[in-house]
């Protein structure tokens, strides 16, 4: 069954937000990769930041329905994203090599997720409707 958003706002949410929870499925991947083939350090550490990765894509994408679905619970989810990938942003355009690459390619999307989610009426009406799928 096909949802198809309401307004360009929600659009814009959407698109974004799927993005960035399918990088995060592929970042999974590529983390439960190199524990399987490239020695660590500590294999339990490993281990448990593979399963942390793989949770958080899990949350992400659950949260991703769950606003394509209007449920208005996943607004404060979506915030709190937006707020992590930020600060990994910013994180990236720091120390010895910073990638301001990296960082505004985290930052702006976040930004204008962060911005539709708090002042957009569209999806302000979107995770307030009386229509539940």
């Amino acid at each position: 069954m096909a949802v198809i958003p309401k307004s360009f706002p929600v659009a814009v949410v959407v698109a974004i937000v799927t993005l960035q929870t399918l990088g995060l499925w592929v970042v999974s991947g590529v983390f439960i990769y190199d524990t399987a083939t490239q020695p660590s350090n500590s294999l339990a550490g490993a281990i448990f930041l593979d399963v942390m990765i793989v949770l958080s894509a899990v949350a992400m994408s659950v949260a991703t329905v769950m606003f394509v679905r209007g449920r208005p619970s996943t607004r404060s989810a979506m915030i709190v994203w937006q707020m992590t990938v930020i600060g990994i942003g910013i994180a990236s355009a720091q120390g010895v090599e910073p990638r301001w690459d990296l960082a505004a390619l985290l930052i702006a999307p976040a930004a204008v997720v962060t911005y539709l989610l708090l002042f957009s009426r569209d999806v302000s009406r979107h995770l307030e409707s009386d229509e539940r799928s």
